[in-house]
């Protein structure tokens, strides 16, 4: 075993050694083109940010939401309380409960995300509506015909 991590060491700083030179020197960067990718993918890939992100913040909310909703709905009896109010803990917590607890949370997260792509296509039709009142302003403004 000692031997064979010895020649794969061997050639691994051969390689690294031997390949040294400099052939990709004639390769230049390129300037990053803002218009590389459609606007639906840079939503979707937003989308998918505040989904994930959002997730571990909902499954928290989730399950202090589920479980105040099963303490009241229970008649606020003292073995269904939550933990953090003096209750018995989550000795009981089937799977079905951890079920509910991480579909509840995927969904309000999911939820976020729409609910952010809504008002990011508000904004921008806002903007856009912006742009083309300053565009016809400065149009009404400007002389018409040659002054010279």
């Amino acid at each position: 075993m000692r031997k064979i991590a010895v020649v794969v060491l061997f050639c691994f700083i051969n390689s690294l050694i031997f390949s040294a030179d400099n052939t990709y020197d004639d390769l230049i960067a390129e300037e990053y083109d803002t218009t590389a990718f459609p606007q639906i993918l840079k939503d979707i890939r937003r989308a998918e940010i505040i989904l994930v992100g959002s997730y571990p913040l909902t499954v928290f909310f989730s399950k202090l939401g589920l479980d105040f909703y099963d303490y009241a709905a229970s008649g606020f009896d003292n073995k269904n309380a939550p933990s953090m109010l003096g209750g018995a803990g989550e000795g009981d917590k089937s799977t079905k409960d951890v079920e509910r607890v991480l579909i509840t949370a995927l969904c309000v997260s999911a939820g976020v995300a729409v609910l952010d792509f809504v008002i990011g296509k508000i904004k921008a039709k806002g903007k856009k509506k912006n742009a083309n009142k300053q565009t016809i302003q400065n149009r009404r403004s400007q002389p018409v015909g040659n002054t010279d």
